[in-house]
């Protein structure tokens, strides 16, 4: 079964957009404000645990995921929760 937004809890990445043309020191605070404000949202997005059916691109220790088919983390072609211990995905 793939993940999907109706069945399955998806964490969205902020991305900051451009920012319009502004004084310039304006503009460096907000540009810092935004990147601070990104920073944190993708630590949050890395840390939640999410429904995926595929490893994630940059495994991090510590991160915890709920498996879904064709994703094999275990080889044993079961689904349910598994967490990265830094160089492997064990069962939680």
């Amino acid at each position: 079964m793939a993940v999907t937004e109706l069945t399955d809890v998806i964490v969205n990445v902020y991305i900051r957009r451009q920012i319009p043309a502004l004084e310039d020191s304006l503009k460096i605070y907000l540009q810092e404000e935004l990147q601070g404000i990104e920073k944190a949202v993708r630590s949050l997005t890395d840390a939640s645990i999410q429904s995926t059916d595929q490893e994630p691109s940059k495994p991090k220790r510590g991160m915890v995921r709920f498996n879904v088919l064709p994703w094999n983390p275990l080889s044993n072609n079961s689904q349910g929760l598994v967490v990265y211990n830094g160089s492997a995905w064990v069962a939680v």
